[in-house]
């Protein structure tokens, strides 16, 4: 048990990390794209780089989920089939004249519109944690009004995208954190067994 939740944890922290990065890497972008030249360039560079966080995030799922194992067959299928949906959205959108900033900004709405519903869902079941309770309806609330601004945002210009984008994932790659955080709390004092002396 302790294994599986050490795995769980790792796929989260690295995760997390690589989402908040990328965050910080749009902002960057954002902040160079002062001319068209640089707009088209930014944009073009943003999508690229999302493509292939898609495509690394879901090699972690599979990754996370072949060290699971087969003993936890309905986690294994779940981390396969989220993989399996990053790294084809990735190559897609690597591929795709039609993918734009614009586009990305909108899915990473609907995304956020989900993980926000699912955040004050679960708050609803922690009545007997009230501090983890208000923590997740706030992030729940936070997630839903940036996820509202992607999805409203689909006329915004490239440059406003980028950046709406950059708040978003840098957003999300903290939330990511904080869970692992949360999870690493009750394995890491658990009290380790003795090995009997023969």
């Amino acid at each position: 048990m302790v294994r599986e939740a050490k795995v769980r944890t790792t796929i989260l922290l690295v995760q997390g990390i690589l989402i908040a990065g990328l965050g910080i890497t749009l902002f960057s972008i954002s902040s160079t794209m002062t001319s068209q030249l640089f707009d088209l360039g930014g944009s073009i560079g943003a999508v690229l780089l999302i493509s292939a966080c898609l495509v690394i995030a879901g090699a972690i799922d599979f990754v996370g989920g072949l060290t699971i194992g087969k003993g936890h067959r309905r986690e294994l299928h779940t981390y396969l089939l989220i993989g399996a949906i990053s790294i084809l959205a990735g190559v897609f959108f690597w591929f795709s004249d039609a993918a734009t900033v614009q586009i990305l900004a909108m899915l990473a709405g609907l995304h956020g519109l989900l993980w926000g519903i699912w955040d004050l869902r679960f708050a609803s079941h922690l009545k007997d944690h009230p501090r983890e309770r208000k923590l997740l309806l706030v992030l729940g609330a936070i997630t839903i009004v940036l996820g509202v601004l992607l999805v409203a945002g689909i006329e915004l210009s490239s440059r406003s995208a980028i950046t709406l984008l950059a708040c978003y994932l840098t957003y999300i790659g903290a939330h990511i954190l904080l869970i692992a955080a949360y999870m690493i709390r009750p394995w890491k004092h658990a009290p380790r067994t003795r090995i009997p002396s023969a």
